[in-house]
């Protein structure tokens, strides 16, 4: 089985951090459409910026995962 790499951890933990700050947008946005409505322009920033760090948090995440199978040099046989 395969380990993860010094930059995968790095972005596994980058991955975890853009799922805490969309866990913070999403608790702006509910207080924003509780006080100002739906119709504010704040509410809508806030609204796209949770779903921005959850894109990040997808895509960071799966590009921490471990390689499934180990790499081979490129100079090698293909025996």
């Amino acid at each position: 089985m395969t380990t993860r790499s010094i930059g995968k951890k790095i972005t596994l933990g980058c991955a975890i951090a853009s799922l805490i700050c969309m866990f913070i947008s999403i608790g702006v946005f509910a207080w924003f459409a509780a006080t100002k409505g739906m119709m504010d322009v704040f509410t809508a920033s806030a609204l796209s910026t949770c779903l921005f760090f959850a894109s990040m948090a997808f895509a960071l995440y799966w590009m921490s995962k471990p390689p499934q199978h180990e790499l081979q040099p490129w100079d090698s046989s293909d025996d």
